[in-house]
């Protein structure tokens, strides 16, 4: 009886053991799929791992060098931190891209994302999200122009307007310990630092190594850096972290044990790429170079460029320093091709031709293309356009286009691309040529000439060279001045290089150009020093001066008033020569503009990109049973209720009549279809006053390869009739 029981203990002995070796090799045999670490997880770890093969990670569009997106995929700092822990933990990570901090941060709280990364702790979110140890620690200072002397503390904030990403814990600190602080929300941290840059806020506060990033990485070499911020609440908001809801605490423990398992030299490593002098290169826009290119290049070592030495704003040469818009232009040029651009002094075109038909220039960087020049020289797409404006005195009321100057004495500078351009468009225009822009703004000034027709950039920098107080922006042509780079005729590789560059310039790249040159150009003060050290020889002579400085003071404070009320006017008619005046909306010719750039950087990423076309169905009827005051207040509620439907990334514009454009950039045609029948319904529920409930149709189509915009607007233009046909009131789509 002893032996039989001894011999069930043994057999029992022998199947446990042999079930718990099965157990462990399973989990051995786990553990080898996650990269062999000698961290244990528990049985409901496991399980997790096994049943969620897809984890969704937040992954911003515009933050480096934490988080960005560069030629169409995930990059930076923090992604490559959640690539290692994908790679420790065993689990699979999705990146949802494509939204703003502040979409992305409510797309988590609700759910739609199982981890975000690279955020600060604060009370409110703590109160939600379980946070991980610190990954990464960068003060914070404050961001200002190099010519503020007088910020160095959050207390020189106070009553000041700084500009702050929307979403960032940042502004719930100014909110709460700073409230007299203005604060005015932006898409990103590159937006604020454009602001600043561009003179719209007094400053804004970032990390300093991230600041020190982006200041080197876009060339914002006005901008300066405070010492730290000695302030204990703000500098916990210093520290990065990744966040997983309360609600998932399997995930985060799988995850804090991963993030526990990377090394010193794997972080070390991680940093060093990211943010030393090296990382900044990671991220550039992707030109899109050829090997045969990017070879060429390399054999080159430079390309050399014709710098005039007097052609502002455009160029110039402050001593050997270029200067002006072509400079900016050529300092983009140099980082998106990774090549020294070096500037050759020239003092006129015609010297441009012959240098670089000698090969001593490779490039004329700002010239617009004629049926002439094209004999000699190839020519890219234009990278920049600036309209031709009309230039009147103050009292001077709105000029109608060219049709409006019947009657009106009108100077122009001849032999230039503006000239050329008028007169092939207007050659019945009556006009008198002016050797120089400052004699024709001075003719105009003093009343010898009623108007001058003259490129916006060159005419605003010399009113203001010149203090012609009395000047203002009167009007357009719709004619704009497109600027271009040319290079030798047959010179296809530096043709096609110079052409790519173009391409990869951004719209916010090129509108901190000219909001830099076009609008808030400047003359320095008067030397009062100089008058001072002229004056100090006599009693009497120093009166003198004293008088003679309270004038000068006087005039000054008028001439400050008078320039801002021409910089206001200015912007007042560049608004008006964007908008539709009924609706508010962008008119045609900017939508076409914009959705121009939103394609070529859809091409050049491998974006998707939509656009819907809208038309108030039977409009017509509106305006004949009720007249057309209540058919404009129709399309001014049909506009606001668009307006306040779509997402900030969206242009929306008023394509004609009762037709509305929407471009749609980063949605695919299925979530344009979707997000048009939402803007149905939504219609089809809103009052419209006296003219009771409206519906709408919808056209939709989406970007394919080899597209233009013409292309698809054609489509979109089918979809809409097909939705007309179909009954009204519905959405349908061509792709």
């Amino acid at each position: 009886m002893a032996r039989a029981l001894f011999l069930v203990i043994f057999l029992f002995s022998i199947s446990t053991v042999s079930h718990n070796a099965a157990a462990r090799e399973e989990n051995d045999s786990h553990r080898d799929t996650v990269r062999g670490f000698s961290y244990d997880y528990t049985p409901e770890e496991l399980a997790f791992i096994r049943t969620n093969p897809e984890i969704k990670i937040s992954n911003e569009f515009d933050w480096p060098p934490f988080d960005f997106v560069a030629d169409g995929k995930p990059a930076g700092f923090g992604i490559e931190l959640m690539d290692l822990l994908a790679e420790k933990s065993g689990l699979t990570f999705t990146y949802i891209n494509g939204y703003t901090w502040d979409e992305l941060t409510r797309m988590f709280f609700d759910g739609e994302l199982d981890v975000l990364h690279s955020l600060s702790i604060t009370p409110e979110r703590q109160k939600k999200a379980l946070f991980s140890a610190p990954y990464y620690h960068s003060k914070h200072v404050l961001i200002h122009r190099s010519d503020t002397q007088d910020l160095h503390t959050l207390d020189d904030l106070d009553g000041k307007i700084i500009a702050m990403p929307r979403g960032w814990s940042t502004i719930e600190f100014f909110e709460v310990h700073y409230p007299q602080v203005h604060i005015i929300e932006v898409e990103s941290s590159r937006q604020a630092l454009e602001y600043v840059d561009q003179g719209k806020v007094a400053a804004t506060v970032e990390q300093e190594g991230i600041a020190q990033y982006l200041i080197t990485k876009f060339g914002f070499t006005d901008l300066t850096l405070s010492k730290w911020l000695e302030n204990e609440e703000l500098q916990k908001t210093s520290s990065m972290h990744f966040a997983v809801l309360k609600t998932n605490p399997i995930l985060f423990s799988i995850l804090d044990k991963a993030l526990s398992n990377i090394t010193l030299a794997e972080m070390r490593d991680l940093k060093e790429k990211w943010f030393s002098r090296a990382g900044r290169r990671i991220g550039a826009d992707d030109v899109g170079l050829t090997p045969e290119e990017r070879g060429w290049l390399t054999g080159k070592k430079l390309l050399t460029y014709c710098a005039p030495v007097e052609r502002m704003p455009y160029s110039a040469l402050n001593g050997a320093q270029p200067t002006g818009i072509s400079a900016d232009l050529m300092e983009i040029f140099s980082e998106h091709l990774d090549v020294k651009m070096v500037p050759v002094p020239v003092d006129s075109f015609s010297e441009s031709i012959a240098l670089v038909e000698n090969g001593t220039c490779d490039l004329i960087p700002m010239v617009s293309k004629t049926r002439e020049r094209q004999r000699y020289l190839d020519f890219t797409t234009a990278h920049s356009g600036y309209n031709v404006a009309l230039i009147a005195r103050e009292d001077t009321p709105f000029i109608q286009g060219i049709s409006g100057l019947t009657g009106l004495r009108t100077g122009i500078v001849p032999h230039t691309n503006v000239f050329e351009k008028v007169i092939s468009h207007f050659p019945k225009l009556n006009y008198r040529t002016v050797d120089t822009v400052e004699d024709c703004l001075e003719q105009v000034s003093t009343g010898r000439l009623d108007v001058a027709i003259l490129s916006l950039p060159v005419a605003s920098y010399y009113i203001r060279k010149k203090g012609m107080t009395n000047l203002k922006v009167a009007g357009h042509t719709n004619i704009e001045e497109d600027l271009r780079l040319a290079v030798l005729k047959g010179n296809t590789t530096l043709h096609s290089i110079l052409s790519k560059a173009v391409r990869s310039v951004s719209l916010q790249e090129m509108e901190a150009i000219e909001n830099k040159w076009v609008t808030l150009q400047e003359e320095p003060p008067v030397n009062y020093t100089l008058i001072w050290q002229i004056g100090g020889g006599s009693a009497a002579i120093l009166v003198l001066v004293m008088l003679w400085n309270r004038k000068l003071a006087r005039l000054n404070r008028e001439i400050a008033r008078a320039n801002r009320k021409l910089k206001d006017n200015t912007k007042e008619l560049e608004h008006i020569s964007i908008t539709d005046s009924l609706t508010s909306l962008y008119n045609r010719r900017y939508v076409e503009k914009a959705f121009e750039l939103e394609l070529r950087r859809t091409v050049r990423h491998r974006h998707d990109l939509a656009v819907l076309l809208i038309d108030i169905d039977f409009f017509k009827a509106i305006n004949d049973t009720f007249g057309h005051q209540v058919g404009d207040g129709v399309l001014r509620t049909f506009a606001n209720l668009l307006k306040t439907s779509i997402r900030t990334t969206d242009v929306l514009g008023r394509w004609g009549g009762e037709e509305f454009i929407i471009v749609c950039p980063e949605i695919n045609i299925d979530n344009a279809v979707h997000m048009a029948k939402g803007l149905c319904r939504k219609v089809e529920q809103t009052p419209f006053d006296t003219a009771g409930t409206q519906t709408a149709s919808f056209g939709v189509t989406a970007y394919k390869k080899g597209d233009d915009i013409h292309s698809m607007i054609s489509r979109a233009d089918n979809a809409l009739y097909q939705a007309k046909t179909n009954g009204r009131n519905r959405v349908e789509s061509v792709v």
